[in-house]
């Protein structure tokens, strides 16, 4: 039996884990895969859709030769041997990763050999209730030396049920190697998800996160990279809107273990109504890493009287040849910039979206996939509940 996270548990603190102690820990079976409809293709991606942790193929979609559903026997202890002692000493931090490859069936592996280039698009659509069972999703990711890869994760729901979600992802940069990684979770409201990231990037090598949450009644994010080579470099960057009673909550531990290496984090979120967000970034600077470059800009809005934010940047440095600034306010909308709009005639409401917008868009205008950018910034606007005002905004 796998001990589970509490709210008793440090990094834990801010999560809604009542969805998961709820929810049925059996794998939700197989089926043919319900009717709906997906989001357009990106231009020039393959794309893998996955219904409840299965692979469908009855659902109509390109793919491309860098990715294969495995079999979870096939993959083996490919998690476990991409993992440093030190993440494997992670303890609870890890417990729901270790249920994902207990429970688990299948493994999407993305795999780039030397000097390749591949754009990958993977769905997973969760469809079951909770009462069910659990959905699995698994994805690895192995980029080989000087190779690039882009690729796109979306979490989404193909209904409106109350499904439980525990998704594992590891993804390895090789020397050299670029990776372009969006995240998207749009799950329907009465979702509960939660997903366990771990990455290795080896020397020169990049590693480019951008990350949205805006669906689920409660999520959770669990990351922890390891720049383990020279002038290997992370940039995060994360966005969250919790409106209504959602909670998203997000944890990154970086670890420099090498010299010269770098970290860019920036976080926006905006919490309305009673919505809940955290955010805990933690950098680690070890002895064997001096050079290392690390800068944190963390910002959450709040625009509800009932609605939280936490945002927790860390430091921890065991070298004194090192560059590490971090910033993190909590705060309400600019009285000054609102009261300029308003005096130029903008309505209050169409005013404080504007703000609202130019505060999350801080993070979304770093999407590299214009397509996928667009689409982003339009589920943002309903998410804000102002479309006709931010029509003309979006996509520029």
């Amino acid at each position: 039996m796998i001990p589970l996270p509490t709210n008793r548990d440090e990094n834990w603190r801010y999560a809604n884990l009542r969805p998961l102690a709820k929810a049925r820990t059996e794998a939700v079976t197989a089926s043919a895969g319900p009717s709906f409809g997906l989001p357009p293709p990106l231009p020039g991606f393959g794309r893998w859709v996955y219904v409840d942790g299965h692979h469908v193929p009855q659902i109509p979609h390109s793919r491309t030769s860098a990715a294969k559903t495995l079999d979870a026997r096939e993959a083996g202890a490919a998690m476990a041997t991409m993992l440093d002692d030190s993440i494997a000493e992670a303890g609870v931090d890890f417990a729901l990763a270790r249920v994902n490859a207990a429970r688990g069936d299948e493994v999407l592996h993305v795999s780039l050999p030397d000097n390749a280039v591949a754009n990958v698009e993977v769905l997973f659509v969760a469809s079951a209730s909770a009462g069910a069972g659990t959905s699995y999703p698994r994805l690895q990711v192995q980029v080989g030396r000087n190779a690039r890869l882009n690729l796109v994760e979306r979490h989404l729901s193909s209904g409106t049920a109350d499904s439980a979600v525990n998704a594992a992802v590891d993804v390895a940069a090789a020397a050299g190697a670029e990776i372009s990684h969006t995240r998207v979770q749009n799950s329907a409201d009465a979702a509960t998800c939660f997903d366990t990231l771990v990455v290795h990037v080896a020397e020169n090598a990049r590693y480019r996160l951008r990350t949205v949450t805006l669906g689920a009644m409660a999520s959770r994010s669990t990351i922890f990279a390891r720049l383990a080579g020279r002038a290997a470099l992370c940039e995060l960057t994360a966005a969250g809107i919790a409106n209504g009673i959602q909670t998203h909550d997000m944890f990154a531990e970086i670890e420099h273990a090498a010299a010269d290496t770098v970290t860019r984090e920036l976080y926006r979120g905006i919490a309305t109504d009673r919505g809940k967000l955290g955010f805990n970034g933690k950098m680690i600077v070890r002895e064997s890493a001096p050079g290392a470059d690390s800068d944190q800009s963390l910002k959450t809005l709040l625009t509800g009287t009932g609605a939280e934010a936490s945002i927790r940047p860390q430091l921890e440095i065991y070298t004194d040849k090192v560059r590490a600034k971090h910033g993190a306010t909590t705060g309400k909308l600019d009285e000054q910039m609102l009261f300029y709009l308003l005096s130029r005639g903008i309505d209050r409401r169409t005013a404080q979206t504007l703000l609202q917008w130019a505060f999350i868009e801080d993070a979304i205008s770093r999407m590299d996939c214009l397509p996928l950018r667009t689409e982003i910034e339009q589920l943002v606007a309903a998410q804000l509940n102002e479309v006709s005002a931010l029509e003309g905004l979006l996509g520029s």
